[in-house]
């Protein structure tokens, strides 16, 4: 056998020797693809009767996709707890915990202005992934500058972040039960809104919300879907889907990805016109390499045009500032300007004009929980808790096509390129929608053919398998030949297809099918389909569900049930999640619609759940 396969793509000069596979953009390439085919609707020229429809449609779909309403922890607070308050220069700082059920703590921080005599403008704040949370010193420093400005500012911690470290945050494993962690916030974010009005000092009517990066989403999710929101500044964030894959760099967190929401019309520009009429103001970095400013000057020129139909008076407009992806003294200053023109009225503290001195975040005084509390649940209870409540059934292959957003055309293989000899084969096939697939035939045996993969790629595969049979191993869409140079790509490709409702598990399903197609035409009788690993199993499982043709499978590393998930981050990689799934069936359902087409050859056994599961 082969020690490593010379390159299909690009042969060898005269007198050089063998070269790896160099096809390492196939998964962004991909990812353009999906989300270019997705539809996109246009604002500019619409009655406000046809904004007003549309944008009703985007909310119901938003809610939806978001996972809203989980039915596993009330929407509304059920507790609050206040602390002391600190008094600084100016105002002072209040550590507050909501609670959401009995053991659903959201930590905050409640900055009040001295000299409060009315109701006054408040902004709630929410942050990105600076997992320091509400104790992050940059972020507290625009607090401040709020604060002696005149307005009441609510700083909550996301899961994860700050006071709330163990709840789990990067996780992609939610999708299955049609969860999302962005759900999950702005579900929290939606209970600190109703503290945060509730309070006898604050005005109701007047409530921003700002935050960046990962607050910038947030505060665009948030804004699109409460009303409460009078105005809203996500900085550092909105950019177009699309143009986020295009000019980009890094991938999204885990908790920014909604699946389906492109595939179902629904873009960046979509969620900032669901805040209209009220005022949006985006503030964005011209040099931003994670969100560019591109993407960002799209969004928002169509989400103008929705404001305009419904006849806002602030509109959505674009603040730029030339930095990166960061929020400098000028940036800051824009913001402060921005909630003091939406929300200040005639009677309020005028307020100060600086940030005032630095604050030590750190000081035990401003712990909302100086002692964690006995049981405090976790994103992978919340995640057990939703499948509770599901009754798992046998799967039909419609079922299992609809999850995986499957194109039948795609699930078929042509030859690019074929070298032979009396004992191997080395080809390079394509899918329908354009995949490679390195592939390695072993000719040598007796016997049929057997179809192996592998999470580590074909020669991985050929490795476990052994012997002399006959078999036929593949690098599946984005794996070994054709893996991205930087992991990230493989996050990234997972939010894109995902999100445009194509899951990449579900490509790399049509892999398996198209090549044992070919194999078939090329006059070979197929023995079993051999998985190892516990995303090839998953993946071969879906592929006999949805193709009667495929030959029996053996597993070699099934889980066995989606209620495992938390435990299996490690064991089973991210790229196996098809969101909603679990809220479908289960794997003893799976195996049974299966029958004797299956062999468990080995079950993963739980761990200790890391804390995170992406990048970010």
């Amino acid at each position: 056998m082969p020690t490593e396969l010379t390159s299909l793509l690009k042969e060898p000069e005269i007198g050089e020797g063998p070269r790896r596979l160099a096809y390492p953009d196939l998964l962004r390439d991909l990812s353009r693809q999906v989300l270019e085919g997705c539809p996109r609707y246009d604002y500019r020229g619409k009655s406000a009767d046809e904004v007003r429809a549309r944008l009703a449609k985007v909310r119901r779909t938003l809610k939806r996709r978001l996972g809203l309403s989980l039915g596993v922890l009330p929407p509304e607070p059920t507790a609050v707890a206040e602390r002391p308050a600190v008094q600084y220069d100016g105002f002072s700082i209040r550590p507050v915990v909501i609670q959401r059920g009995s053991d659903w703590h959201i930590t905050a921080h409640l900055y009040v202005p001295d000299g409060l005599e009315k109701p006054a403008p408040a902004v709630l704040h929410v942050h990105g992934h600076s997992y320091e949370g509400k104790s992050t010193p940059f972020y507290a420093r625009r607090c401040r500058g709020l604060a002696r400005r005149g307005f009441v500012v609510l700083f909550v911690d996301f899961p994860e972040a700050g006071e709330r470290k163990g709840t789990g945050h990067a996780l992609w494993y939610p999708v299955l039960a049609r969860m999302t962690v962005q759900g999950i916030m702005v579900e929290d974010n939606r209970a600190a809104l109703s503290y945060l009005a509730g309070l006898d000092f604050v005005d109701a009517r007047r409530i921003g919300v700002t935050g960046s990066s990962g607050g910038g989403n947030q505060t665009t999710f948030l804004s699109a879907l409460d009303t409460r929101v009078a105005a809203s500044a996500p900085c550092n964030a909105p950019t177009m889907i699309s143009d986020h894959c295009n000019f980009g760099s890094g991938a999204y967190c885990h908790c920014e990805a909604v699946p389906g929401l492109v595939g179902a019309g629904i873009e960046y520009h979509d969620l900032l016109a669901a805040a209209a009429p009220r005022g949006v103001r985006v503030f964005a970095g011209v040099r931003d390499p994670l969100f560019p400013i591109v993407g960002a000057r799209h969004a928002v020129e169509q989400a103008a045009a929705a404001h305009a139909a419904l006849g806002s008076k602030l509109g959505c407009t674009l603040e730029e500032h030339y930095c990166g992806h960061e929020c400098p003294a000028d940036f800051r200053q824009g913001v402060y300007r921005f909630f003091e023109t939406a929300l200040k009225r005639r009677g309020d503290l005028p307020g100060h004009e600086d940030e005032g001195e630095e604050v030590d975040m750190n000081d035990p005084q401003l712990r909302a929980l100086p002692e964690r509390p006995a049981k405090s649940h976790t994103i992978a209870d919340l995640f057990r808790m939703k499948l509770y409540a599901v009754e798992p059934r046998r799967p039909s292959p419609g079922d299992i096509n609809r999850l995986l957003g499957r194109r039948p055309e795609a699930a078929q293989a042509r030859v690019l390129v074929r070298i032979e000899n009396a004992y191997w084969s080395r080809v390079l096939l394509e899918t329908g929608d354009g995949a490679v697939l390195p592939t390695l035939v072993r000719k040598a045996g007796n016997g049929p053919m057997h179809l192996v993969i592998a999470d580590g790629g074909k020669q991985q595969a050929l490795k476990r398998f052994g012997g002399r049979r006959p078999a036929a191993a593949l690098d599946w869409r984005g794996q070994g030949e054709t893996a991205p140079p930087k992991d990230e790509w493989y996050q990234r490709a997972v939010h894109y297809t995902c999100t445009g409702g194509e899951p990449l598990v579900g490509g790399r399903v049509n892999d398996i099918i198209a090549a044992a197609a070919w194999l078939r035409e090329e006059g070979y009788r197929l023995g079993k389909l051999v998985a190892y690993g516990g995303e090839a199993s998953l993946i071969a499982l879906l592929a006999a569900l949805v193709d009667a043709e495929l030959p029996p499978v053996e597993v070699h590393g099934l889980l066995r049930t989606f209620q495992d998930a938390p435990g299996l981050v490690g064991q089973v990689h991210y790229t196996a999640w098809v969101p909603g799934l679990a809220a479908l069936t289960d794997i003893p359902q799976m195996l049974d619609a299966l029958g004797e087409r299956v062999t468990v050859k080995r079950w993963l056994t739980p761990g200790a759940e890391p804390p995170r599961e992406g990048y970010t």
